[in-house]
């Protein structure tokens, strides 16, 4: 009974502003209730190692649309970069929450290049795949998807 109680003074994802930054625990906890599983190189969450894979400071934005990506693709998908340090600067980046990576598969690659228009390639060559109407954008890179949700 107690446990319930509990349970309903929790805030739900859908309920806080997107901007709102999560800790990992809440983070991976939704996503892990969604079927989105996580993978580190390193098998850990700091943010404050490369190897690991961390949900710490990523907004809650971000997670409700992986969310809504991992919904209507119906497709498997394993993040294997969150907001742990290693990645690029910039203003839409993994540190500032807006990204996260997740392995390719079948599934998801042919969810991405049949749902979204091929917009360009990115400096760095990976292609890069956007919808117009949210923003999100997709980069193809060698072993994941980049993916940016402003």
């Amino acid at each position: 009974m107690q446990a319930d109680e509990q349970s309903a003074d929790r805030p739900q994802l859908r309920q806080l502003s997107p901007h709102i930054l999560l800790t990992h625990r809440f983070a991976a906890g939704q996503l892990r209730r969604a079927g989105i599983k996580r993978r580190s190189t390193g098998r850990c969450t700091s943010k404050h190692r490369p190897t690991c894979t961390s949900y710490t400071d990523i907004r809650a934005g971000t997670v409700a649309r992986l969310i809504r990506l991992k919904r209507r693709s119906k497709c498997p998908i394993v993040v294997t970069g969150g907001t742990e340090i290693g990645h690029a600067h910039g203003p839409l980046s993994h540190a500032n929450g807006y990204k996260v990576d997740i392995a390719t598969n079948g599934c998801i690659d042919a969810y991405i290049k049949q749902n979204h228009r091929r917009i360009g390639t990115r400096s760095d060559g990976a292609a890069l795949y956007g919808s117009p109407d949210t923003g999100v954008i997709f980069a193809r890179e060698s072993d994941h998807w980049d993916i940016a949700f402003p």
